[in-house]
C-alpha cells in the first residue's frame, strides 16, 4: 500500500468517525489536515510522483461524488 493509499485512508477514517458535521463542515478542516501533517510531509519527502497522481485521482473522485450529490440533492427540491 502506497503512502498516499495510506493518507487517504487515514482521511477517509477520520471522517467516517463524524454522524454529522453541522453547519460549517469546513471548520473540520484544519483539524484533519493537523492530523495527517505527518503522512504529509513524508509524501513531500519521497516526492514520488505516482503518490501526487494517486492524491490528483482521489481529488477527481471526490469532484465527481459532489457532482452527483449535488444532482441529487437538486432533485428532492423539484
Amino acid at each position: 500500500m502506497s503512502r498516499a493509499t495510506r493518507l487517504i485512508r487515514k482521511l477517509d477514517k477520520a471522517l467516517a468517525q463524524h454522524q454529522t458535521f453541522g453547519d460549517a463542515p469546513e471548520s473540520f478542516v484544519d483539524e484533519l489536515v493537523e492530523a495527517l501533517e505527518q503522512d504529509v510531509e513524508t509524501i513531500q519527502d519521497k516526492d514520488n510522483p505516482k503518490h501526487w497522481t494517486e492524491i490528483y485521482v482521489e481529488l477527481d473522485r471526490a469532484l465527481i461524488k459532489q457532482e452527483v450529490i449535488n444532482r441529487i440533492m437538486q432533485r428532492s427540491s423539484e
